[in-house]
């Protein structure tokens, strides 16, 4: 099969792959018909990443169709269109009993190099998903596969983050990032009936993407975004901020700008080992700070597609290029330079 290779740090290429097959019970062979290119892909081409195989296949967001199944899978058969998960469940531990998946005593990840399994990624013409029973799901007949491919990652990521933070009815919210993961937070939190989302990010074209959905944009090349949410919200701050990015430097605009007594949720992916904060002001001010760590998408995918279905979350307005998989490097430079929102590959 065809597939997207990682050849060394800064180097990919498309290239033939031997065609997976089911290995264990409880695998499923799933042929891809559409795959993305996701912000945590690039961590692997900048090399953030260790241990990622040279010649393994790269990606973690796709739709396609179930070609073959494992004598143990029961929930899945030839012919059932799914979305997968980028994170592989056991379904087994003690987190996983507790539905909390991204806990999962035995987590693996899907295209994330030998520290996370070692499983080869899904973009490519067809991939295998390990304990198909939990880390796949049925999509809705309704769904195109552009609605619903971001629903094994980003999309419920969102949801999980604003779950995570607590909004409460007429809260204003604050959303750190206009990436892909910020602008569906913006619109995911819409669903908790806020008072007003402002969105915080330097790039005036991401900016206003999250105008056209409704959200009110921060300009932080142009305003301090502290002082501006504070002036926009009574000399308070937000209620909620969501940091969206997974820099320092943003961690520490959302602990300012959020208003005493309110939250912080991080769903931001962090390298950084350490962090210097002002621990007594986040006491003194009685501020909740929530890590989301890794998004817990088997519990929140339901909720995800039914706020899609529902007309709560577009994610197709993220779609900026859709390329065939032999153009996927020129999707991954298009990315990499900020010139792509999000970037669709149709093998």
């Amino acid at each position: 099969m065809r597939a997207v290779l990682f050849d060394d740090v800064g180097h990919i290429r498309v290239g033939e792959y031997p065609d997976p097959v089911v290995i264990d019970p409880g695998d499923a062979v799933v042929r891809v018909s559409t795959a993305a290119v996701c912000g945590s892909d690039l961590h692997l081409l900048h090399g953030r990443v260790p241990g990622v195989r040279e010649g393994s296949v790269l990606g973690h967001e796709f739709v396609g169709t179930v070609e073959a199944v494992g004598e143990a899978v029961r929930g899945f058969s030839a012919g059932d269109r799914v979305v997968g998960s980028f994170l592989i469940a056991c379904g087994s531990c003690w987190f996983c009993a507790r539905r909390d998946f991204n806990l999962c005593e035995d987590i693996r990840a899907l295209g994330y190099g030998i520290f996370t399994g070692d499983l080869d990624g899904c973009q490519a013409e067809a991939v295998r998903v390990p304990v198909a029973d939990v880390n796949l799901h049925h999509v809705p007949g309704a769904l195109t596969d552009d609605q619903a491919v971001f629903a094994g990652d980003i999309l419920t990521t969102a949801v999980y983050v604003c779950e995570r933070a607590r909004i409460e009815p007429g809260d204003a919210v604050a959303v750190v990032g206009a990436g892909p993961v910020g602008l569906l937070t913006a619109m995911s939190a819409r669903a908790h009936e806020p008072s007003e989302v402002f969105v915080v990010d330097l790039a005036p074209d991401r900016l206003q993407i999250a105008a056209s959905l409704g959200a009110t944009p921060i300009d932080a090349s142009a305003v301090n975004p502290v002082v501006e949410l504070q002036r926009r919200t009574g000399g308070r701050g937000p209620d909620v901020v969501i940091e969206c990015v997974g820099s320092l430097k943003a961690f520490d605009t959302a602990t300012d700008a959020v208003r005493a007594g309110g939250t912080v949720a991080v769903i931001g992916v962090y390298t950084e080992l350490s962090h210097e904060i002002a621990f007594g002001e986040l006491w003194r001010r009685g501020i909740t700070i929530v890590m989301g760590a890794t998004a817990n998408v088997q519990a929140h995918w339901d909720r995800a597609l039914a706020l899609v279905a529902g007309g709560t979350i577009d994610p197709t307005v993220l779609i900026s290029h859709t390329l065939p998989l032999e153009q996927a490097v020129k999707g991954y430079e298009l990315f990499d330079s900020r010139e792509a929102l999000k970037v669709i590959l149709k093998p």
